[in-house]
């Protein structure tokens, strides 16, 4: 147990397991943590009256003709004074519709989108471009990375579940199910890091589809039945519900649990982008050592890597910057050497109501 967390032990369990197993029952998670059902059910309830984490319905984005994943990253004019800054970031800046996440402090901010074609992306990010110029905002231009999803591996989108086990020293003799028989037994549980965006298929849903498929993630903690008395539904109940889980079931959505990290005791988010040297493309070795705990975002082309990471505290990401560019740096496998970009949970302001917002997102489907 962290000992900068706000969590009880059990708290710090339950917290793991719905984050593992977002569509499970309070029922199945008992089992697999070696709790009470109602030792479960208490600390969920907890944990969701002090805002401990936010439930989001993620669009499988790339099976309904969304081709790029795009990461921007951008360093704010110091001389504008910070009120007047956050003034016109929060109501002068129309946000378009392909961003789900901006996140910036008081020096910087970096977003996350996804869009439909590389016109889309240039038109969306031009648009942004000018009407921060016009405000005074930036002092250059923003670094864009660009990650086409079929020719991109994106090995872990905001599973927060290694990072808990870590941080919760929660280990697999604690658990009554090992990390692959579950999905072993059933292939639709797949692990989440090998098959989000691996399935390009095209899928064409109905109008009366779209309008559910919208609404779950615009409201994804509304119940079927609130769903269902949504005026531009006009669908039952047992009709969203199937309409729902199929969407589960062939990879369209995926429910995911993200915890409020900067209430159980993290300190710093750190963002890395890494170019490859062209004569040293991507290895599994050089996945493997790069891929740690910490991670929550890890995109990477054979050429190019993004990571964004959390940490408890200052000790602990400097552990990990070390492990990381030791290996870097001695198999001479970078391009340049980038100083990773940190962010003080304290500082954070999410540029949206919602941390993870694909409300926008999904009109465009």
């Amino acid at each position: 147990m962290s000992n900068d967390s706000k969590l009880t032990k059990n708290e710090e369990r339950v917290l793991f397991g719905i984050v593992k197993y977002p569509n499970k029952s309070d029922k199945f998670l008992a089992r697999y943590l070696k709790m009470k059902d109602s030792t479960v059910n208490y600390c969920r309830n907890q944990l969701e009256k002090h805002n401990m984490f936010q439930v989001v319905y993620l669009p499988i984005l790339n099976r309904l003709g969304f081709e790029l994943l795009c990461i921007n990253f951008a360093e704010y004019n110091l001389k504008i004074a910070l009120n007047k800054r956050k003034s016109a970031i929060s109501k002068d800046i129309k946000m378009a519709d392909d961003v789900f996440l901006r996140i910036g402090d008081p020096e910087k901010e970096f977003s996350i989108s996804f869009n439909k074609n590389y016109s889309e992306f240039f038109k969306n990010t031009q648009t942004r471009l000018k009407k921060m110029g016009e405000l005074g905002i930036l002092i250059k231009n923003p670094e864009n990375i660009i990650f086409p999803i079929n020719y991109s591996v994106i090995h872990n989108f905001f599973d927060y579940s290694r990072l808990l086990s870590q941080s919760f020293s929660i280990k697999n003799e604690d658990l009554t199910i090992q990390d692959g028989e579950l999905y072993k037994q059933d292939p639709l549980k797949t692990p989440k890091n090998s098959w989000f965006f691996s399935n390009h298929e095209l899928v064409n849903l109905s109008q009366k589809e779209k309008a559910v498929f919208v609404a779950l993630i615009k409201f994804p903690n509304h119940s079927i039945k609130e769903i269902a008395e949504l005026t531009d539904i006009s669908l039952n109940r047992n009709t969203i519900s199937k309409m729902r889980q199929k969407f589960l079931n062939d990879g369209l959505m995926q429910k995911i649990i993200i915890p409020n990290l900067d209430l159980i005791g993290f300190q710093l988010l750190v963002y890395y982008h890494f170019r490859f040297r062209p004569d040293k493309p991507t290895t599994k070795e050089i996945i493997q050592n790069l891929n740690s705990p910490t991670n929550i975002l890890f995109s990477y082309n054979q050429f190019e890597a993004v990571i964004l990471c959390a940490f408890r505290n200052y000790s602990e990401y400097k552990s990990d910057k070390v492990q990381k560019y030791s290996f870097l740096n001695s198999h001479e496998i970078l391009g340049k050497s980038p100083e990773p970009r940190k962010y003080l949970f304290s500082n954070l302001e999410y540029i949206r109501k919602r941390k993870f917002n694909f409300r926008l997102l999904s009109r465009n489907i």
